[in-house]
């Protein structure tokens, strides 16, 4: 029975009767979304006028790519992208009828695009967060095509999107997409979890004992947070139904993140380091997801589109057309910059500028004024603190003094970064977000960006530093510095002063190639504050003045002087952007097939990206490449004699030629038959060894004394007692070591037949101030003076020369004409070298009594390796800091 429902009506109320709702806007929109702008009802705080720009971007989009059914617009910070990105919304939500989903990297963004939308007269509605939490009035004006809905990338990729009707897509600040797109089907494995020490047990033999007892063991001096570790593809399918088994048991956001990835185990790469396990597709399988595929166009908008192909790796996407930046925006720029390098500056009493040292523990009881950083940042009430990861951000609040209450963040879902921008003083802490924050006008003009953003998680760090393929991550970090130096300059009226530290920044931004590829304005900025900042400290506390305050001095000495670096500035691509761009295309295609387990069909397109990744500068990434396709045609074939055995076989072989001078593929995928030692270096280095432990270090007396002094004279500064401490280490590790006669020679050099090393020793300095020209262009040459002294015409491929000291920042004159084969390292990484050696030393000595050389050499070998100080393990651990970059 139908229920009856009374209601009754008070005459005297006089209610004005209610009326039916009328349609206010017509059911065909404007011919393109640049007209449409004409016929949006104006508000107060709309915009009066299409700029230039925006018109011809619009103009461009409506003639040429209103159907192309993936487009990326670039328009710089500061251009008005936003404005862009709804009237195409708008028009095609209007026009074409579509249901249109406007997606923001986070919930702050999301809520600001809002903001615009209403600005502007244009229909929307916030569905953010859990969709149990959305009002279902405006999710009703979405479905029926009333409003955009305006979200965040998480409520597109994840396991049951509530907007999978969306007819188009559209993702703002696209250029920051990688993490939050790849986030999706990326499952972390945190080591305080039951789960981490499992995944070894699932993983059984397949992964070395000795590299197992350095993850799992306790924190100590020895443990090395650095290291990171590739499992092999096919250890990883074999024992697919045991790490099924352990990860079924993650509970909560572990669980749904395994939920996108369990039914393709096998088609993840499984990265692991003292923190976790990282497990992911390298790049994200998005085909095979249909709130993304589904609608008719998804179009990106970014500040910066790059030239390396890193939108389509990070959408998944093989063809995605652009727009690019209008060509007279990049002289343009977004607001006023003034870049301050603390550790460039000239000493003054004041205290030193590197005492922001994060790496330095009890360092948490400094002052406010904690050196010229905290005299910079205490010119302002507000200031920002962006950093690569968490601890870096709290350690440096601390040393700043910063006190609780003024301490704020962005991890807040709801509130994001607003109560920062509401309050009158504070430091808003920004781990990792160099993207997705808005401060502009007076919310915040100071800023900390400390560090430089290289790895963003496992996958980029074992890129960086096992594989050396830091080409293909220049693109992404050149990203990350020009967003998050613009946080607080998001219009041509803002301004702000950005305090940069910490030497891999400072290097990264001095040098010149670097600087070429970035726009124009910010290299006039960058350029102009590499020269001021070499001024004394005091003065540039009052430069940074003049630039918060935009006085007399800065318009009349630093605009002109900016406006002329402007001018004689131009953009130039990095090598091999080109290259990799195209190739692209084709690793989406491989990963494509990888993910559906078409084996055979992912190893052919990875062959394709391997003929054609030819630049000599792409080497270690084309060896990751061969690797990738040896082990899916191992995968996909039926026995070992069948064409798919036989080609793994050869491009396992291929991806060992191209992984020349780095270990990371003999821990992955060592060829068969192959002993630990099979590199001639380290070979020659095993022979070296077993003659000492037959020869003069046989005696349980003369090993003691020796390993014991060595172990002392690297453990403090003195020159001379440091240098017979190289040269000692040399011997340990199997070189012939000696300290070279005659002037501006090496302190140690360490040689075997296949590979030279000599290392330059300045134990004597302190940590504060600059590596200087002149030991940069001595170190250059030493190599040089051992081939004199061999008669031969060139040091064997692969031999480099070391600079040992506490010193992290370099002269930005000395980066650019440093040698590419000469590295910085701290002392306390050649005594954790030296460690090791020893620890090796004494395992050794238990085993060689009465047993002859030839019998010992596997397990010497062995041994070394396990204790990574074989001469390649030892070359790779020394050459993580390349003063010139790669």
């Amino acid at each position: 029975m139908r229920k009856t429902v009374s209601v009754t009506i008070d005459d005297d109320a006089k209610r004005p009767r209610p009326r039916f709702r009328r349609r206010t806007e017509a059911l065909v929109g404007a011919a393109d979304p640049e007209a449409l702008f004409g016929e949006l009802p104006r508000t107060p705080k709309g915009v009066g006028a299409l700029w230039s720009h925006q018109a011809d971007q619009l103009r461009t989009y409506a003639n040429d790519h209103r159907d192309s059914s993936d487009v990326a617009l670039e328009l710089p910070t500061g251009s008005g992208k936003t404005l862009v990105g709804l009237l195409i919304s708008e028009w095609r939500r209007r026009t074409l009828g579509q249901r249109v989903v406007y997606a923001c990297p986070t919930k702050q963004l999301a809520r600001q695009v809002l903001q615009k939308a209403n600005d502007q007269g244009i229909p929307a509605v916030l569905l953010t967060g859990s969709h149990g939490d959305w009002d279902q009035a405006e999710l009703v004006r979405y479905t029926r095509g009333d409003v955009t809905a305006i979200t965040t990338y998480s409520t597109i990729f994840n396991l049951n999107s509530h907007l999978a009707d969306a007819q188009t897509l559209m993702f703002d600040d696209a250029h920051a997409a990688e993490g939050f797109v790849a986030e999706a089907w990326a499952l972390s494995v945190n080591r305080k979890l039951d789960q981490y020490g499992r995944l070894f047990d699932a993983l059984g033999d397949s992964i070395e004992s000795s590299f197992v007892a350095r993850m799992v063991a306790p924190d100590g001096p020895a443990a090395d947070a650095s290291e990171v570790r590739l499992i092999p593809i096919g250890a990883v399918a074999r024992r697919a139904a045991e790490i099924d088994r352990v990860l079924a048991e993650l509970q909560r956001d572990p669980m749904y993140r395994f939920r996108m990835l369990r039914e393709n185990l096998s088609s993840c790469l499984f990265y692991v380091s003292r923190r976790e396990f990282y497990i992911r597709p390298m790049i994200p399988p998005t085909f095979d997801h249909a709130p993304f595929t589904d609608p008719v166009q998804r179009i990106y908008l970014s500040a910066t589109l790059g030239d390396a192909g890193e939108l389509e790796r990070a959408f998944g996407r093989t063809d995605i057309r652009r727009v690019p930046v209008p060509t007279a925006w990049d002289r343009t720029g977004s607001g006023r910059r003034f870049f301050i390098f603390p550790e460039l500056a000239a000493p003054t009493s004041m205290a030193p500028a590197d005492s922001l040292d994060t790496e330095e523990e009890g360092e948490n009881e400094a002052s406010p004024n904690a050196g010229l950083v905290g005299s910079l940042l205490d010119l302002a009430n507000k200031r920002l603190v962006l950093t690569p990861d968490d601890d870096s951000a709290s350690k440096i609040a601390d040393m700043l003094g910063v006190p609780g209450p003024e301490r704020f963040t962005a991890k807040d879902a709801d509130t994001g970064i607003q109560p920062f921008i509401d309050a009158n003083s504070g430091t808003l802490l920004a781990p990792n977000r160099y993207d997705g924050m808005d401060l502009a006008a007076d919310a915040c003009r100071m800023m900390l960006m400390a560090g430089l953003p290289t790895a963003s998680h496992l996958q980029d760090r074992f890129l960086e530093t096992k594989l050396r393929a830091s080409e293909v991550l220049q693109e992404r970090i050149r990203t990350r510095v020009l967003q998050g130096s613009g946080r607080c300059t998001r219009g041509p009226k803002d301004w702000a002063v950005v305090v940069v530290t910490g030497e891999d920044i400072l290097r990264f931004l001095s040098r010149a190639e670097v600087r070429k590829s970035l726009p124009v304005e910010l290299q006039a900025e960058i350029t102009f504050g590499l020269e001021q900042s070499l001024e004394a400290a005091d003065d540039l506390v009052y430069l940074a003045e003049s630039a918060l305050e935009q006085d007399q001095i800065w318009q009349e000495d630093a605009e002109p002087e900016l406006a002329k670096l402007r001018r004689g500035a131009s953009r130039e691509p990095q090598p091999n952007v080109a290259e990799l761009a195209t190739s692209a295309r084709r690793e989406v295609r491989a990963w494509t097939c990888a993910w559906q387990q078409d084996w055979e069909s992912a190893a052919r397109v990875a062959i394709e990206v391997i003929e054609n990744l030819k630049a000599p500068g792409l080497r270690p990434y084309r060896a990751l490449w061969a690797y990738l396709g040896s082990a899916w045609s191992a995968l996909a074939s039926t026995d070992h004699a069948s064409s798919a055995a036989l080609r793994s076989a050869d491009l396992l072989r291929t991806a060992h030629a191209a992984a020349v001078g780095t270990t990371w593929l003999k821990e992955v995928q060592p060829l068969p038959s192959t002993t630990y030692d099979s590199d001639p270096v380290d070979e020659q280095g095993v022979e070296g060894v077993l003659a000492l432990l037959k020869g003069r270090l046989s005696s349980p007396v003369n090993f003691e004394r020796q390993s014991a002094t060595m172990l002392a004279n690297l453990n403090q500064q003195e020159a001379t007692k440091y240098e017979q401490g190289l040269v000692s280490l040399g011997q340990f590790l199997g070189a012939d070591a000696f300290k070279p006669t005659g002037k501006g020679r090496a302190d140690a050099a360490w040689i075997w037949e296949s590979c030279w090393m000599t290392v330059e020793a300045k134990s004597e300095q302190e940590a504060e101030g600059m590596l200087s020209m002149d030991y940069v262009r001595q170190t250059n040459t030493q190599l040089a003076s051992l081939t004199a002294d061999r008669d031969v015409e060139e040091p064997p491929q692969g031999s480099i020369s070391i600079i040992v000291t506490p010193r992290s920042v370099v002269d930005p004159d000395a980066v650019p004409i440093a040698d590419p084969h000469v590295y910085l390292s701290m002392p306390k990484l050649v005594l954790d070298v030296a460690h090791d050696a020893v620890r090796a030393w004494k395992e050794l000595r238990g085993m060689a009594k009465g047993v002859s050389e030839e019998a010992l050499h596997v397990d010497v070998a062995r041994v070394l390796w396990e204790h990574r100080v074989l001469p390649t393990q030892v070359r790779e651990r020394l050459s993580r800091d390349p003063i010139r970059g790669v």
